[in-house]
């Protein structure tokens, strides 16, 4: 049978390592997952949303600005549709500038943050054993701190 246990990539993995190692298991694969930088996008699709909106400001920015300069424009050459239109437009441009320069601050905060803590990703750590070895492992792994278990049992067993 194989045991699938996923961890964080700290000490208590390496002990449990050393403690199913101590206990006759031998048979162990561990996998490092590498961790993902997702990156945001301007305008999200309906089948992917990360929470964060780059338009909500600029859109809020374009109503205020084409309003006022709908109105200053019946007293400017143009008139008031290319005067709303500029001011909807450019509305719209500084919204996106202050939520791309919000967004890298707040990334750059994290990043140098993630550079203390030295977070790494998590690993996936397999094992082979037999069906009367099961309790233990679960036991020593669940003991320091597996985020997840799971079990596959061969047909042959």
């Amino acid at each position: 049978m194989q045991i699938f246990a996923t961890f964080e990539h700290t000490k208590y993995l390496e002990l449990g390592i050393i403690e199913l190692q101590e206990n006759g298991i031998t048979d162990i694969f561990a996998v490092p997952l590498k961790k993902v930088n997702v990156r945001a996008s301007i305008i999200d699709s309906l089948n992917h949303s990360d929470g964060r909106s780059f338009l909500d400001k600029g859109f809020a920015l374009a109503v205020v600005l084409s309003t006022i300069l709908a109105s200053k424009g019946f007293e400017l050459e143009w008139g008031p549709i290319y005067w709303g239109l500029i001011g909807a437009a450019s509305g719209i441009i500084i919204g996106l500038v202050i939520e791309i320069i919000l967004y890298k601050w707040k990334n750059k905060k994290k990043q140098i943050k993630l550079v203390r803590n030295e977070k790494h990703g998590e690993v996936i750590l397999i094992i082979n054993c037999q069906l009367k070895d099961e309790k233990l492992i679960s036991d020593i792994l669940t003991r320091n701190l597996a985020l997840g278990l799971a079990k596959v049992i061969n047909s042959k067993e």
